[in-house]
């Protein structure tokens, strides 16, 4: 058994004093088993990673994910990790039933309706047979660019 999740990390221009970037929650994948793919949907309300942005009413921002390949464990154990073309979300509503998908792997750039918006993150851990039990970390590193 091992428990796993990845720390989420956002950075943004310090010119933009009314625009905001927040995790709220990191993607984690929870007990995963040797062999058997660990698959977290960028919409589960409990596992998903997410950010919350404040931005303009009308604005745009520019997101970019870098993504780690690997989570690091005991004794420098690895279990990689796979970010699939619909495992990011945005959302205008900051609704996590209401999101339009995109590549994490792209940047991505998204338009506010509001001053508020959630963005959020799914992927794929996949262990191998013989992989190490203990903890595995990762960061998760949101980009984003307010116009």
């Amino acid at each position: 058994m091992t428990i796993l999740s990845l720390v989420c990390a956002a950075t943004l221009p310090l010119a933009g004093q009314q625009t905001g970037v927040s995790g709220v929650r990191p993607l984690a994948f929870g007990t995963v088993f040797p062999g058997v793919a660990s698959v977290v949907s960028r919409s589960d309300p409990a596992n998903s990673g997410q950010f919350d942005l404040k931005g303009h009413p009308g604005g745009s921002a520019s997101l970019t994910f870098l993504l780690p390949a690997v989570m690091t464990g005991p004794a420098g154990a690895t279990l990689p990790l796979v970010f699939g073309g619909s495992d990011g979300g945005f959302s205008a509503s900051q609704s996590i039933n209401n999101q339009v998908a995109f590549d994490p792997r792209t940047p991505y750039l998204a338009s506010f309706v509001g001053n508020r918006a959630s963005v959020f993150l799914g992927g794929t851990a996949n262990p191998s047979t013989g992989q190490r039990a203990g903890s595995y970390t990762g960061t998760v590193t949101l980009t984003v660019v307010f116009f």
